[in-house]
C-alpha cells in the first residue's frame, strides 16, 4: 500500500510515526537496559555500558554460528566512539524495530497510521536507537519535535545503532531460515556503515 501514497499521506504518515516515537520515550526508567533487566532492577548505571553489553552479546551470538563479520573492526570502533553514549543521561524507552515499515499498519480508506505493532525490541536506553531516526524524513523530525540538524555526538550515536541493528539483521539469519537476499543487502549496509564510521573521529 505504501506505494500508493501520494508526497501528502505519506508526510502526514511520517509525521504521526516522529510524534509516537517521542511520546513513548516520554516513558522513563530508573536504568539502562533490557525491559526485563530493569524491572528486576538489574538496570546498568550508565547508557554506554548497557549499549556496549546489549552489542557484545549479539556480537558473541554472531561467533558461536561461526557467521563471517568483521568483528575486530566493530569492536574497535564500538570502543573508539563510545564516549558519544555518555551523553544520553536518562533511560527512555526506545523500540529498535520502530519504523519499520513491515510494523506499521495503514488504514485502506483513509490512508492514515492505524497502528505499530512488533515491540519485542523495546530497550530503556536512547530514543534514538529507534530504526526511523537512522535516515529520517523532515516530516519524522518534525513530528518528533527533534532539531533539523543532529550534533556531532548524535551522529555518532545513530551510526552506532545503525551497526548494531544491522549486526542484528545478519545474525538473525542464521538463526531462522536464511533469506540471502535480506542477508546481503544488511551485509552491504553493514560494510558502508563501518567505513563511515572509520572516518568520523572520536566525540
Amino acid at each position: 500500500m505504501e506505494s500508493q501514497l501520494n508526497v501528502r499521506e505519506r508526510n502526514d504518515i511520517d509525521r504521526h510515526l516522529g510524534f509516537l516515537a517521542t511520546t513513548i520515550g516520554q516513558n522513563v526508567a530508573p536504568g539502562f537496559g533490557t525491559l526485563q533487566q530493569v524491572a528486576i532492577g538489574a538496570g546498568k548505571r550508565s547508557w554506554r555500558e548497557a549499549f556496549c553489553s546489549l552489542f557484545e552479546s549479539v556480537l558473541r551470538d554472531a561467533e558461536d554460528m561461526f557467521i563471517h563479520l568483521p568483528y575486530a573492526e566493530i569492536r574497535h570502533e564500538l570502543v573508539r566512539l563510545a564516549s558519544a553514549l555518555d551523553e544520553v543521561t536518562l533511560p527512555r524507552l526506545a523500540v529498535v524495530g520502530f519504523g519499520r515499515s513491515t510494523h506499521v499498519l495503514l488504514d485502506e480508506e483513509s490512508k492514515q497510521l492505524s497502528g505499530v505493532v512488533d515491540f519485542s525490541s523495546a530497550f530503556w536506553g536512547d530514543m534514538l536507537m529507534a530504526e526511523i531516526f537512522e535516515s529520517p524524513s523532515l516530516a519524522v523530525v518534525e513530528g518528533a519535535g527533534f532539531p533539523l540538524t543532529r550534533t556531532k555526538r548524535e551522529n555518532i550515536r545513530v551510526l552506532m545503532y545503525s551497526c548494531y541493528r544491522l549486526v542484528c539483521q545478519i545474525t538473525i539469519q542464521y538463526y531462522r531460515n536464511r533469506n540471502e537476499p535480506k542477508e546481503f543487502d544488511a551485509r552491504r549496509r553493514l560494510t558502508a556503515t563501518i567505513a563511515n564510521m572509520v572516518t568520523i573521529e572520536s566525540a
